[in-house]
């Protein structure tokens, strides 16, 4: 192929062509990188040459000629020969000068005698006057002393012929080839040129001739980045796009194809070049970094050699702007012939001097990966750190790799007992499907003696997450705390259990509170994040509980550390019924986990999420939440955990009407040892929930009699966590027994604390259809105002379907009538379809159309119009209540409530309260 770009070094060589024949001697040579096309040059001189009849003697010296006395000028003679010239006259000499320096101490350095190098340039000029001719020297660098110091002689006596010499080389630091080169290019009539990579326009024009011009002028840029215009390597890549095409019938895209050939061409270039330069080149290629003073450090050789290498290595075309070895392909190549054993030899060098540098731990842990266990006492704990700071970077596959091989190289108890549950986190967070394979790990630690320290709590936490209890009780029956961090450990561990799994109290070792003193910064959040859940599972809901969640995710940052308290943080929310601020919460965390790809922890808050979807009424978003979580993690990846994203599906499916949906959802394996947990406790009355929709009422009953059972004995029977009472009451009301549902609902009601709360809104609701006459009546008002303010908007409509049913029995059908349709709309819009077609008859069928607010409806009642105050009369008699309930919530007169309505019904162009438009009853801005 004719060279490309390179019009300026053609020119050179007719230059010495001309001289040649004008009898004036002249000496070119050509210098440049591995790759850059020295040799291609030589072809294009011998191409020229051929157009003028001039013979061109061509020698070729490779890596071994220096070894061979006499070698290059024995190729010459050879050449010669080809040519036609007669050698009689001094085969002879170099013969005997060849004998001669077998029997020398070094015969690569074997000089011509004197008269002997006279009589061979006479020769040469006496050949030249009859027919002028070249000589061309490829890659002289290898050429033996000998043959060096004949053409030093040559160049020398330029003037006695008109014999041209064009010479390429390579770089060297040889010292005899050093000495040849100064004196060489001092002589007059010698000439040096640099042959360089192409330019970005050359590497257009050499790309056209195998892709056309409009292809060569997308891809060129990245070709040249890639190779830094070497003819070598961008010839290289273009077989690999034409093997590539060959193979998989299309090599898509216009970036370069990195393949066998342009990794061969690399190593090319790399064995081409200087002594030296490979070695610095695998050491780049291992660091992954541009650091001379390293790579000098670690090859022990002298920092300017190493500047030489790294300037080769530039010129070649091998390294980016900031002195890198560019793509991940150049560093495999160059890394490629080297064998394994070696290649880890060079990781653990430069993990340990990396070490003495002080560098950080999440680059020397990367070269511990591949150097092998390591054995230095500081490698374990620097691969602890190295791991942390990969975390910290969401680089969850790295810190995995390095967990899981610092896990495998520990040899003691210690050690794995703080790594193995890093590990099963880590798993966890990146893919859950692999926690299987990690905690495959903890079977090594407790065959044997557990250390007597903080970390095995953490490994027990792992056991009980994952449904292994007899390990997990006997775990803890063996733990013998030695210090106040133990002492905390242990307390701390007491309170999760007490709140998760609380059969396994019992097996924890009888110890004495730990001293109270400043709990250690990196244990605060999951302190106080637990004390508040205590907070609320024994006491109920309380302001300070709520202060304390709302403190933790106000001030935490989601990581490895703080992701057990935030997520304890925004249970206690949840069951403390602030939904609002549950919602908020959830739905951070959530877009956070999704956004660092942390398919765990999207996982955990996807089931909040839908558990908190569940208690606001919003059955589309729960069902589509719980599913999330389950297909980011198998059942068995869950462990006890499971019953929340299953609860709430099983939920979500049945009050939306899909049983078919919800029996394969109880068809659905689950771990016996989940029912020993609060979420099995969940599961079971999300399973009594489904009973009592398919009419299956005594399996119902049973189901949230043992779920009371189970809860008190544990001592977390609090009706936010888990409303049994009131779920058997529905129960007991369905069967006609309205005394146990009433006896029920008032236990219930006793255990809930005063003040507004959807678990007391939705207590108030079954006790008031329990109950007869101005009590019913005053329960149903106030169960549809609490639920209203607490944004259960299933629940609420329930209430509003009671109060209708009430209504209707108290004969005021237009009230009973004006309630029902809003209860209707608002179960309908819930997603509650069964309970929307058994308020009104037909309802829940309508499922593809919208529902028929006039707060939606162009051209509606305009509520903007109203005052303050006439809002929220509005809103009030809206929801159903009395023109006498809502003079006595807004404390004034039931004149003064007249009033209000006659100028609302004025400025909404309504007649009664029927029309009022359902924007007002939904309006959460009014509470009073």
């Amino acid at each position: 192929m004719n060279l490309v770009e390179r019009d300026g070094e053609i020119a050179h060589l007719r230059a010495v062509l001309d001289a040649s024949a004008a009898g004036d001697g002249t000496l070119l040579l050509v210098s440049g990188p591995a790759g850059s096309g020295k040799t291609e040059l030589l072809r294009s001189l011998r191409r020229l040459a051929a157009e003028r009849e001039t013979p061109v003697w061509s020698v070729r010296a490779l890596p071994g000629d220096r070894d061979i006395p006499l070698g290059v000028l024995c190729q010459l003679l050879r050449s010669a020969e080809q040519h036609g010239a007669d050698t009689s006259a001094v085969r002879d000499l170099l013969d005997a000068a060849s004998r001669r320096a077998g029997n020398l101490t070094s015969p690569a350095d074997a000089p011509l005698r004197v008269d002997e190098t006279h009589r061979l340039h006479d020769w040469l000029l006496s050949v030249s006057r009859r027919t002028p001719f070249l000589v061309a020297v490829d890659d002289l660098t290898h050429a033996d002393t000998a043959s060096l110091r004949f053409l030093l002689y040559c160049a020398a006596h330029h003037d006695q012929g008109g014999i041209g010499f064009v010479m390429t080389e390579r770089a060297s630091q040889r010292a005899g080839y050093r000495v040849f080169r100064a004196e060489l290019l001092r002589q007059p009539h010698c000439r040096n040129m640099w042959l360089s990579g192409l330019p970005p326009s050359g590497v257009r024009q050499l790309l056209a001739h195998y892709y056309g011009p409009e292809a060569a002028e997308r891809r060129a840029p990245a070709y040249h980045a890639t190779t830094g215009g070497n003819p070598l390597l961008l010839r290289a890549l273009t077989q690999d796009r034409q093997a590539s095409h060959t193979t998989l019938g299309a090599a898509g895209g216009d970036e370069p194809v990195h393949g066998d050939a342009f990794a061969q061409a690399v190593l090319d270039c790399l064995h081409r070049s200087a002594e030296g330069t490979l070695e610095t080149a695998r050491w780049l290629a291992v660091l992954e970094q541009s650091d001379p003073l390293l790579v000098e450090r670690l090859t022990g050789t002298t920092a300017a050699a190493v500047e030489r290498h790294i300037q080769e290595l530039a010129a070649i075309g091998l390294l980016d702007e900031d002195g890198t070895l560019g793509q991940p392909a150049i560093r495999e190549a160059a890394l490629q012939d080297l064998p394994a054993g070696e290649r880890t030899e060079l990781h653990r060098r430069a993990a340990e001097q990396l070490h003495r540098d002080g560098a950080d731990e999440d680059t020397v842990a990367r070269h511990l990966l591949v150097g092998g266990a390591p054995d230095a006492p500081w490698a374990l704990p620097l691969l602890e750190r190295g791991a942390q700071q990969a975390l910290f970077d969401d680089r969850l596959d790295d810190a995995f790799r390095i967990l899981e091989f610092a896990v495998r190289s520990s040899t003691d108890n210690t050690q794995l007992a703080r790594l193995a549950p890093h590990l099963v986190a880590a798993s966890w967070r990146m893919n859950p499907h692999m926690t299987t394979r990690a905690l495959a790990l903890f079977d090594r630690l407790l065959s044997g003696e557990l250390p007597p320290s903080h970390p095995v709590m953490a490994l027990i936490r792992c056991l009980v997450w994952y449904g292994r209890l007899p390990e997990a009780a006997d775990a803890l029956s063996r733990l013998r705390p030695s210090s106040d961090n133990d002492a905390l450990e242990l307390s701390l561990t007491r309170m999760w259990l007490a709140a998760l799994c609380p059969p396994l109290l019992e097996s924890l070792p009888a110890t004495p509170e730990p001293e109270r003193g400043p709990v250690p910064v990196r244990l605060a959040p999951r302190t106080t994040a637990l004390q508040a859940q205590a907070g609320v599972f024994q006491r109920g809901p309380d302001n300070a509980s709520v202060a304390q969640a709302e403190q933790i995710l106000q001030g935490c940052r989601l990581s490895e550390e703080t992701y057990e308290a935030l997520e304890t943080a925004l249970l206690v929310l949840v069951h403390a019924d602030r939904l609002d601020r549950a919602l908020f919460w959830s739905d951070a965390l959530l877009a956070e986990a999704v956004e660092r790809r942390s398919l765990g922890w999207e996982a955990v808050f996807a089931a909040t999420r839908a558990m908190i979807a569940i208690r606001c009424g919003d059955l589309p978003t729960a069902r589509e939440r719980a599913e999330l979580a389950l297909s980011h993690a198998a059942p068995e990846s869950w462990g006890l955990a499971v019953g929340m994203p299953l609860s709430a599906l099983l939920l979500a499916c049945t009050e939306a009407g899909e049983y078919e949906q919800a029996e394969r959802v109880l068809r659905q394996p689950v771990p016996d040892a989940m029912f020993d947990s609060r979420h099995g406790m969940e599961y079971m009355h999300a399973r009594g929930r489904y009973w009592l929709a398919t009419g299956r009422l005594h399996a119902a009953l049973g189901e949230f009699m043992l779920c009371g059972e189970i809860l008190g004995s544990w001592n977390l029977d609090q009706p936010s966590i888990v409303p049994w009472r009131t779920s058997a009451a529905e129960v007991y009301l369905r069967l006609g027994n309205r005394q146990k549902a009433r006896a029920l609902a008032e236990a219930q009601l006793a255990l809930v604390r005063p003040g507004r709360s959807r678990t007391r809104g939705l207590t108030l609701r079954v006790l008031a259809a329990a109950v007869d006459g101005q009590q019913a009546e005053r329960l149903h008002a106030e169960a549809v105002d609490m639920l209203h303010d607490s944004g259960d908007r299933l629940e609420h409509a329930r209430a509003l379907a009671g109060m209708s049913r009430h209504q209707q029995a108290q004969g005021d059908n237009y009230r009973a009538r004006m309630t029902a349709r809003l209860a209707g709309d608002m179960a309908w819009a819930c997603g509650a379809y069964p309970l929307a077609e058994e308020i009104v008859p037909g309802r829940g069928g309508r499922r593809a159309k919208a529902v028929s607010t006039e707060l939606e409806l162009p051209g509606g009642p305009d509520v903007g119009l109203l005052s303050e105050a006439e809002r929220r009369v509005a809103a009030l008699a809206a929801r159903g209540l009395t023109n006498r309930q809502i003079a006595r919530r807004l404390c004034v007169t039931a004149s003064t409530v007249e009033q209000h309505l006659t100028r609302v019904y004025r400025k909404l162009n309504v007649t009664r309260r029927a029309d009022l438009p359902i924007s007002l009853a939904q309006d959460k801005s009014v509470t009073a």
